[in-house]
């Protein structure tokens, strides 16, 4: 196979002692940082507000900063959203709820001693967002004392509704939202009327789901990776699957820890980006595997190193287009596609560069070593073996 108008024959195998030491080194580093810097979570994982707002004029990300920072919302965090010329963000608050689990716990025993004995209390529930209660008692309490039982906690009460019954009194209580609070300071520090909407969207994922959503997401990549090994292995056979699945479990681990070491958002649509990149490996690891099977049959008596190398340059060409290609597609996103899909777009980088490195330097050698510890390396590689 020509490269560039050469015929290549590259030295692979001789190196793969190194390029092995390399890899065993990065993804170790990687682990180290997922384990001790730890990746940075989304709201999808880790819980809180997604507030999508739009202003009739243009304003900057570090003016909206400068105007919910006196919030105390912590490392919120501001998103272009769309078109520059749309003037849209988002606005991200991570792990806050309008009530915290310990405001939680004392506003109910406030209610409690209301009502003179817990087993006055008929009906108690917080959203998980914080931003609406329910509270029922079995003897009669006014809405002006749970209005100010409420607002003595510390809360700001929007709306208030009672129930039918009269002698079992039941309150629907709505709250002053964190994304209260933002829309108020927006609208108080650019001077935006309240005939203009700017809030479009306001989404709250709790701590507990976003919890499951991680482990779910986690999961969908281990399913794919078990998955992957038994097509190996009926595919080829299974001196082939622990090299590709190896490869794999290689580029997942350093792409997470690229993202622990840059603290970039790791949420589902990166969840989403590894899988695809799972699927990009595997394709050029089976393209390396079809060659490698091919030529086990048609270079018969070639020593294992010498037909597997063969193998790995006739392929190089077909792998760096594809890849280079690839790369091209996903450069554009990054540059051109605005931060929302920027992290998604490093993900699929950095990917794309390691899937096509472990494809060459990991799930080769791996292939080779476990040939020639089951002694089947030799000089002759019986047909029946190694044929699909």
């Amino acid at each position: 196979m020509e490269l560039l108008g050469k015929e290549t024959n590259f030295d692979f195998i001789g190196r793969a002692r190194f390029f092995f030491t390399a890899s065993a080194i990065a993804v170790l580093a990687s682990i180290v940082l997922i384990a001790t810097v730890g990746l940075n979570f989304g709201i999808d994982f880790a819980g809180g507000y997604e507030i999508q707002v739009k202003f009739p004029e243009k304003v900057s990300d570090v003016q909206i900063n400068d105007l919910v920072k006196p919030i105390g919302l912590g490392d919120a965090r501001i998103q272009r959203f769309g078109a520059e010329e749309d003037n849209e963000y988002l606005i991200l608050v991570r792990e806050h709820g309008t009530i915290t689990e310990e405001a939680k716990a004392k506003l109910y025993d406030t209610f409690v001693a209301l009502a003179g004995g817990e087993e006055e209390i008929i009906n108690w529930s917080v959203a998980q967002s914080g931003e609406n209660l329910m509270v029922g008692f079995k003897t009669a309490v006014t809405e002006d004392k749970v209005r100010a039982l409420v607002e003595q906690s510390g809360l700001v009460v929007k709306a208030i509704t009672r129930g039918e019954r009269e002698d079992r009194p039941e309150y629907s209580v709505d709250l002053v939202s964190i994304a209260d609070n933002i829309e108020k300071a927006l609208r108080d520090g650019l001077g935006i009327s309240q005939e203009a909407e700017i809030v479009q969207r306001v989404e709250f994922v709790g701590p507990q789901v976003g919890a499951q959503l991680r482990n779910q997401g986690i999961m969908a990549v281990v399913y794919a990776l078990v998955f992957i090994l038994l097509y190996i292995a009926i595919r080829f056979d299974l001196f082939f699957s622990p090299g590709a699945v190896i490869a794999l479990i290689h580029d997942v681990l350093i792409t997470m820890g690229v993202f622990a070491l840059l603290q970039f958002e790791f949420n589902l649509p990166i969840i989403g980006a590894i899988l695809a990149l799972v699927g990009y490996s595997l394709n050029d690891t089976i393209i390396v595997y079809d060659r490698i099977r091919e030529n086990a049959l048609r270079l018969r008596g070639r020593e294992l190193r010498s037909m597997v190398n063969t193998s790995i340059n006739q392929t190089l060409s077909r792998t760096l287009l594809t890849s280079f290609t690839t790369l091209l597609v996903v450069l554009a996103l990054f540059i051109f596609g605005g931060g929302i899909i920027r992290d998604f777009s490093v993900a699929l980088l950095v990917g794309i560069v390691v899937g096509t490195y472990s494809s060459i330097f990991v799930a080769s050698p791996i292939y080779i070593f476990l040939r020639e510890k089951s002694g089947k390396g030799g000089a002759q590689l019986k047909a029946d073996k190694v044929a699909a």
